[in-house]
């Protein structure tokens, strides 16, 4: 019995995509993206980029494409609620206004840090804060013991974390969309290093002829 063709692009792209082999990759990026669900929780509304950046995020190991699937599919109303900040407009990025992002959690220590920093600059050590106002209400001098230490340690990060959770303050990558006659474009993934500028030479190089109508939501701005 002959196996079912791999599932299309949106569009048919406009490049090529070979291995070292010269083997044609267009059916194994589509197969993998249909795989995780991309397909699933946006029929027909992801861009060939956002495809071939899960691909290659996925065999590089620095990508977990279920998590970007799971935050579009919060956005698509499947699941939720996302942990994450709420999906925004850019407005203070001016050669991405127009367009949409919605956060999503990379792996690593990397984004564990930078969500810890944010939440300890945000709220504290409120344990810590605790024993220190319980001993001052109590006109005691207290000395912190080695429990204390571990408590407050515990705080420090499961406990931030946990708040930050709570709050939906959690932060991460960008996933950009655009929004057109009531439905969300997925388009890119983008990060805060690659700046606003080349994000968005790669979507208008890249997305264009399969969603023509961003070339109108894409606002002018001088480099």
């Amino acid at each position: 019995m002959a196996s079912d063709p791999p599932p299309a692009f949106p569009h048919p792209p406009r490049w090529q995509m070979t291995g070292a082999d010269g083997t044609d990759m267009v059916p194994e990026v589509a197969t993998f993206a249909a795989a995780i669900g991309l397909e699933n929780a946006a029929p027909s509304r992801h861009s060939a980029l956002l495809q071939i950046q899960l691909y290659a995020g996925a065999k590089s190991g620095r990508l977990n494409p279920a998590k970007v699937v799971h935050e579009i599919a919060i956005l698509e109303g499947r699941g939720g609620p996302s942990k994450l900040k709420p999906a925004t407009r850019f407005d203070r990025h001016a050669a991405l206004r127009g367009l949409w992002h919605k956060h999503y959690l990379e792996d690593g220590i990397a984004s564990m840090a930078i969500n810890l920093r944010r939440g300890l600059k945000r709220h504290g050590l409120p344990l810590l804060q605790q024993m220190v106002d319980e001993a001052a209400a109590a006109s005691e001098e207290r000395f912190i013991t080695e429990q204390d230490i571990s408590a407050i340690a515990d705080d420090a990060v499961r406990g931030t974390w946990e708040r930050l959770q709570d709050q939906r303050s959690l932060t991460g990558e960008w996933i950009i969309y655009a929004v057109h006659a009531g439905s969300n474009y997925y388009l890119s993934l983008g990060n805060h290093k690659e700046g606003d500028v080349a994000l968005r030479r790669q979507i208008e190089s890249f997305c264009r002829h399969e969603f023509p109508f961003i070339a109108d939501q894409l606002e002018p701005f001088e480099e």
